[in-house]
């Protein structure tokens, strides 16, 4: 009954709320700015062209709005504050000055990364402190909120978990794991660490992925659908001028992998001028896109801002769907992409929450 109900409210929201979104992104805030926005885009928004809403103001309580996760069963974004060193959890097509619905916020988070709600199991997954994978309990709340396990540091005396500094994190309901990306001490070229969920303390993971196909690797993002895995990237370690691609695997690979093909070449627009770096990668299991944004540190600000959409199926030298540039992304250093539906998008392909009694 209850879900008959749910479907009709689905469609008449459908009608009531804004235009499609399929694409959202934060930042980090440069120096002197606060309350940095959260902006949504809809499928009609190309090149410069305005958010279609955002959600900013005090009442938010963030210093940094750079990772963000949709969680789709309970509608809400988890959104990890650097420099707040706390997740707060936001109603997900709410606008302007949004309060938290929740703030996790224990001292032991200190700064906080990316994070991957895990809503099987009530958990969310995030990096923590720069260095660890922590899991808390999804419906955390406040500065005394314990984690339920931390996989410890790899570096120093005991290198047992391979984790140095990692950056995007991501979680593969097929396997149970948590993949993050880092590098390797000594020679900067990145890999693929996975780790159970379940996983404690000093413990060794489960598998990495190596070799040249990650080395230049900067984030990446999963499909659980088509259990692939995406790593953003540079061609290879050595690139000055920032030749990217985006490599991608089968989410079971392991070792020294080979991708199974690439987005790259000159049509992708993703070789971007030296000075620019690549952030982050998101994949919109909705609209079926991949999301790459890049910037520069330098004096032209967000004026180099880029965020690159393709099919989720684009290969080799294909041409992006969309192509954003300039402040109209943020004011801030850019942050990753990810992907929100809409309610029409949700009725329209039965994306029903799983309802907990």
């Amino acid at each position: 009954m209850r879900t008959c109900l749910l479907s009709a409210f689905l469609a008449i929201l459908a009608f009531a709320l804004p235009a499609r979104a399929d694409m959202g992104i934060g930042g980090i805030a440069r120096a002197g700015q606060t309350n940095l926005p959260l902006r949504i885009f809809g499928p009609n928004v190309d090149g410069t062209g305005a958010a279609s809403w955002e959600m900013s103001g005090p009442a938010m309580g963030t210093v940094d709005t750079m990772w963000v996760t949709y969680e789709p069963n309970e509608r809400l974004l988890y959104l990890s504050d650097f420099y707040g060193r706390a997740i707060r959890v936001y109603p997900a097509f709410a606008t302007g000055n949004v309060a938290p619905l929740r703030v996790i916020n224990p001292p032991v988070l200190s700064q906080t990364r990316a994070n991957a709600p895990v809503f099987a199991h009530d958990e969310l997954g995030v990096i923590t402190t720069n260095c660890c994978i922590a899991t808390y309990p999804l419906h955390g709340n406040g500065d005394a909120v314990s984690p339920v396990r931390t996989i410890l540091w790899g570096g120093g005396s005991n290198q047992t978990t391979q984790l140095n500094s990692p950056g995007s994190l991501t979680y593969l309901p097929g396997t149970d794991e948590y993949a993050v990306i880092d590098f390797e001490p000594g020679t900067n070229a990145s890999r693929v660490i996975f780790h159970a969920r379940t996983a404690s303390g000093y413990t060794a993971p489960t598998r990495m992925m190596t070799g040249n196909g990650v080395a230049g690797g900067v984030a990446i993002a999963h499909d659980p659908r088509t259990h692939l895995l995406y790593v953003l990237g540079k061609t290879t370690l050595a690139d000055l001028s920032l030749i990217g691609r985006v490599a991608v695997f089968p989410d079971t690979a392991s070792g020294a992998a080979v991708p199974l093909y690439t987005i790259a070449g000159g049509l992708t627009r993703l070789n971007r001028p030296a000075g620019h770096y690549f952030i982050g990668i998101g994949h919109d299991p909705y609209e079926r896109r991949i999301m790459v944004s890049s910037s520069s540190a330098s004096s032209n600000g967000a004026a180099d801002h880029r965020v690159i959409v393709f099919n989720e199926d684009a290969a080799y030298n294909a041409v992006p769907l969309r192509d954003f540039s300039g402040e109209t992304l943020g004011p801030g250093y850019l942050g990753t992409p990810f992907g929100v539906p809409s309610w029409d998008v949700i009725y329209r392909n039965g994306f029903e929450p799983q309802f907990v009694d």
